[in-house]
């Protein structure tokens, strides 16, 4: 019995010394872990954004503003490629009604319906005072209106307007003049910028603050069709641009940070007090915004004609959109 104990013990211990590799492996390992879990790989493909916009000066550079940023994105994350598509609002409207989706869309406040995308987490990023908050959407950037005075002396009667809501809201009945001939102008920063850094009749032009209030806030959401992998790349390629780094490049193109911790540093001085004019901001709701813009836009015109009733519509209307 002692002889077969001695026998047993240097089987077990012999069994020990010289167990294969592979089985060790085993041993170590769960039996659903190794036959059943299917490891999850990182998403690698292709995904499609459409940047579309209503005011024309912000077609190209934010187009190749958002391709930089997914340049800079796909150096990081190998084997990711994101598409950015540029178009104004009717083509993105006939793409639409052709079925022609995207996985996510760039556009301003106006331009979707809440029921074309999907519903998007909190990234918990501390935004601007006064920008609206929303879980169908991520705001990136935003700019506002500034009254541009061409004569140093700040005379001069005609006016041009870059459109009728802004107008209305200067209590505005004035005919329009042509840009290139109005003494005082009301535009975007974006245009503004444009036209005292490359035209010399505006080299000596004033610029003031309209108002904190902007329609003008770019947002970018997830197509309601796009697939869980596809929404984790795209979701983080919104924190991207929202670090700041990327949020600090908006200013070159007339456009400021959503961030608070973000300083906006003009592109040109002389907009540095519509800069800080709209260091706190006053945004709408941008799907309800898209549902009453006809309707505000057609009061708008009635009121700059003198029509009490469609001005009291048009004020009530714009105050429901505040937040």
């Amino acid at each position: 019995m002692k002889v077969f104990r001695l026998i047993l013990c240097i089987g077990v211990i012999c069994f020990l010394l010289f167990t294969p590799q592979w089985l060790a492996r085993g041993a170590q390992e769960s039996f659903v872990d190794a036959r059943f879990v299917r490891k999850v790989r990182p998403f690698q493909g292709t995904i499609v954004i459409y940047h579309v916009v209503r005011q024309r000066p912000y077609a190209g550079s934010m187009t190749q503003w958002l391709k930089n940023r997914a340049e800079e994105y796909e150096k990081k994350h190998k084997g990711v490629y994101i598409e950015i598509e540029g178009m104004d609002e009717a083509a993105f409207f006939e793409r639409i009604e052709n079925g022609r989706t995207a996985d996510a869309y760039s556009f301003f406040s106006g331009t979707l319906y809440r029921d074309r995308i999907a519903d998007i987490p909190d990234l918990k990023f501390a935004y601007r005072e006064g920008l609206f908050q929303t879980d169908k959407a991520v705001p990136y950037c935003y700019t506002g209106y500034c009254r541009l005075v061409k004569k140093p002396d700040g005379s001069g009667e005609k006016k041009y307007y870059a459109n009728d809501i802004l107008a209305a809201m200067q209590h505005d009945g004035k005919d329009d003049a042509p840009e290139e001939k109005a003494d005082i102008l009301y535009l975007d920063l974006r245009r503004a910028g444009d036209l005292i850094r490359n035209k010399e009749a505006f080299s000596l032009a004033a610029i003031e603050p309209v108002d904190h209030f902007t329609d003008a806030v770019c947002w970018m959401s997830i197509d309601r069709e796009t697939d869980e992998k596809r929404s984790e790349v795209l979701l983080d390629f919104m924190a991207y641009l929202l670090s700041e780094d990327a949020q600090r490049s908006l200013n070159a193109l007339g456009l400021l940070s959503v961030l608070d911790c973000v300083k906006n540093v003009p592109p040109e001085s002389a907009l540095k007090n519509v800069f800080k004019t709209y260091e706190t901001v006053q945004t709408v709701d941008p799907f309800l915004w898209q549902g009453v813009y006809d309707e505000l836009l057609s009061d708008a015109a009635l009121s700059r004609k003198g029509d009490t009733d469609a001005h009291i519509r048009f004020t009530n209307r714009l105050h429901e959109l505040y937040r």
